[in-house]
């Protein structure tokens, strides 16, 4: 009987500790944090699918503008400019943001998907020719 309690009770330590250790990993996924970055874009949709960004803060480049049709694959963005997502730069600058989305275009309205660097997934919103938008980690901003 004295064998039948021990091996009981053994059973019960393992249990417990297999669950202690698969809860802690459950919850480290739950709990993963987001690195933001700061930055700050202001995007115009011009006539002609062309699509203008002039960065005003944390970007390595100034103004990018290109040419975004309504059946385009989407276009990779990040600190240093338009890149491919297969093509992450894999340098980091302590004077720059650390970011990357894509952008896409369906008529005048803009599909953003964040991919590094801000607290949203997915962002879209309508814009007329020669209006501006401005946007950053967090979101839509003025």
């Amino acid at each position: 009987m004295k064998s039948s309690k021990k091996s009981g009770l053994l059973h019960l330590i393992v249990l417990a500790i297999i669950m202690t250790f698969s809860a802690s990993d459950l919850f480290a996924q739950e709990s993963k944090e987001i690195k933001l970055s700061e930055f700050l874009l202001v995007v115009q949709n011009s006539d002609n699918n062309k699509i203008a960004m002039e960065c005003k803060e944390g970007c390595a480049w100034k103004t990018l503008s290109y040419n975004l049709s309504d059946d385009s694959k989407p276009q990779a963005i990040d600190e240093y400019g338009m890149t491919d997502l297969d093509k992450v730069n894999p340098q980091e600058d302590a004077e720059l943001s650390n970011f990357l989305f894509t952008v896409e275009r369906k008529g005048n309205k803009l599909f953003f998907k964040g991919v590094e660097g801000t607290a949203w997934t997915e962002l879209s919103f309508s814009i007329s020719p020669k209006k501006e938008q401005a946007i950053n980690q967090m979101g839509m901003t003025e």
